[in-house]
């Protein structure tokens, strides 16, 4: 082989090694990327099960709240009917 043959195929090496390196520098930017991404989601998908969660607490306590209500006009009623004189 001539030296421009030599030279070439080193070339044409180096080349390929450089496209080599390239494809993996990419593949694991694009993997981190997805990594990041997916821990995104993950949080926003907690969240959202937590403002769920949160608003089936909140109707619960709504439901709660208004019985509770309704019991305490009960003893109101009850209160002011044992006030009442009975003449």
């Amino acid at each position: 082989m001539t030296p421009a043959e030599w030279g070439l195929a080193v070339g044409i090496i180096a080349h390929s090694l450089a496209i080599l390196i390239a494809l993996v520098k990419l593949t694991s930017w694009i993997s981190s990327r997805i990594a990041i991404l997916t821990e995104r989601l993950n949080s926003i998908e907690n969240q959202v099960n937590n403002d769920i969660t949160g608003r089936k607490v909140v109707g619960e306590m709504r439901e709660d709240l208004a019985a509770i209500k309704s019991q305490i006009i009960d003893i109101r009623e009850d209160l002011k009917f044992l006030r009442t004189p009975l003449n």
